[in-house]
């Protein structure tokens, strides 16, 4: 379990580029003659844009309720409108 753990890490590291540059043609270097693990790395890239995405949605939602909020406030909608338009 902890050599798994140790290779997420690993992954994770190189997917984030905090390797050093010895370090990073280690992982590329595996990749390449391990298909496994190159499966392992894709994988891992995968739920890493799927948190990112995640996160955005969650961003998207929280900026509308606040715009949402403001908007209600007529003296704060009329400003915004004499700006934009």
């Amino acid at each position: 379990m902890r050599s798994e753990l140790n290779e997420i890490l690993l992954i994770d590291q190189w997917l984030l580029r905090q390797l050093s540059a010895t370090e990073a043609q280690h992982v590329e270097a595996r990749m390449l003659f391990d298909e496994g693990f190159a499966e392992k790395v894709e994988a891992q890239r995968v739920c890493h844009q799927l948190v990112r995405q995640y996160g955005r949605a969650q961003d998207r939602r929280r900026l509308e309720g606040i715009y949402s909020q403001l908007m209600q406030d007529t003296g704060f909608a009329h400003q915004l409108n004499t700006i934009f338009t």
